[in-house]
């Protein structure tokens, strides 16, 4: 009688365990499948309609970012447009009158201090004042169309890894009957295991909107200054490095959001994979487990090093 009792309590600890862990990676797949599926977004028109956090921040144009769920929010765009157009394109107006002058008068001392004297020089400094005028004025909108091809790469590569991402609900599911043939104390183990993975990815989604929210911040700050290194452009010396520099910055923030979700797409298929190795055998899903917890990790530093890895694909510093 005393035995069947103990048997009966070591059972339903058992149970109650193996419900833990079950439910534990259900809200793992729950939070997971909010980073595959609702960051792809519905297109309609070039106007994403999903209006999640990851979505607005990977493949929205910053145009239309609001940093908010609520339709109808008002966009930063406006604000950064007024910024650069009224107060940085006089300062990079000025900027440019003042390279285009000197560079002027350079080419002319240059021609072996008038002997050599070549009318042609003053045509293309003419097309090179009209050029930065043209450039000066309108760098917002060059800018931000440069920032476009990030976006549309970003977008492309959401839907091409994460276009089954519903099919998780189902591959993240742990089979409880390998869970079975566990002790209590083996079954005790995995269960905080697995409260640790779930602590991880939510400091990984946390992660995540942090360095995203950064670069979308550094995207605006860069637009609202934009004349001024365009300006530099315009010099053929020191200054010229000045807006390549700028331009390099660019394309590395624009691709920043490229490179976090080829660290998702590889984090999902070891995610996968793990997690059918814990369902095909009974044996190691404590090492299973730690796995899990070393990716997790893996991807919270990696995500955030995107930046410097984006960086340093483009040269910039």
């Amino acid at each position: 009688m005393f035995d069947d009792f103990i048997a009966g309590i070591m059972e339903d600890l058992k149970n109650t365990y193996i419900d833990a862990v079950s439910v534990v990676f259900e809200f793992i797949t729950e939070l997971l499948t909010y980073i595959f599926d609702s960051a792809i977004g519905a297109s309609d028109n070039g106007v994403t309609t999903d209006k999640s956090l990851l979505g607005q921040f990977l493949i929205e144009h910053p145009a239309n970012f609001t940093g908010s769920t609520v339709e109808g929010a008002n966009t930063i765009w406006s604000t950064i447009e007024k910024l650069c157009n009224n107060a940085v394109v006089p300062i990079g107006g000025f900027i440019l009158v003042v390279i285009l002058l000197n560079d002027l008068f350079q080419v002319i001392i240059e021609g072996n201090n008038f002997k050599d004297f070549d009318d042609s020089i003053f045509i293309k400094w003419i097309i090179k004042a009209v050029c930065g005028v043209l450039l000066v004025s309108n760098v917002f909108y060059i800018a931000s169309g440069l920032f476009a091809f990030g976006t549309s790469a970003c977008a492309n590569g959401m839907s091409v890894l994460f276009k089954e991402g519903s099919t998780l609900s189902n591959t993240l599911t742990v089979d409880t009957v390998a869970l079975r043939e566990k002790g209590l104390g083996e079954l005790l183990l995995i269960m905080f295991m697995g409260l640790i993975v779930l602590l991880m990815v939510v400091v990984m989604i946390v992660a995540i909107i942090i360095v995203l929210a950064s670069r979308i911040i550094e995207v605006f700050m860069y637009l609202s200054i934009a004349p001024i290194p365009m300006a530099t452009m315009m010099d053929n010396r020191d200054w010229g490095q000045v807006g390549k520099g700028w331009i390099k910055q660019l394309l590395a923030l624009s691709f920043q959001g490229f490179f976090i979700i080829v660290a998702l797409g590889i984090f999902k298929t070891l995610f996968d994979n793990v997690i059918i190795q814990i369902n095909n055998e009974s044996d190691g899903i404590v090492l299973q487990m730690a796995l899990l917890m070393g990716y997790a990790l893996a991807l919270v530093f990696t995500i955030l090093r995107s930046g410097s890895i984006s960086k340093s694909v483009f040269g910039t510093h």
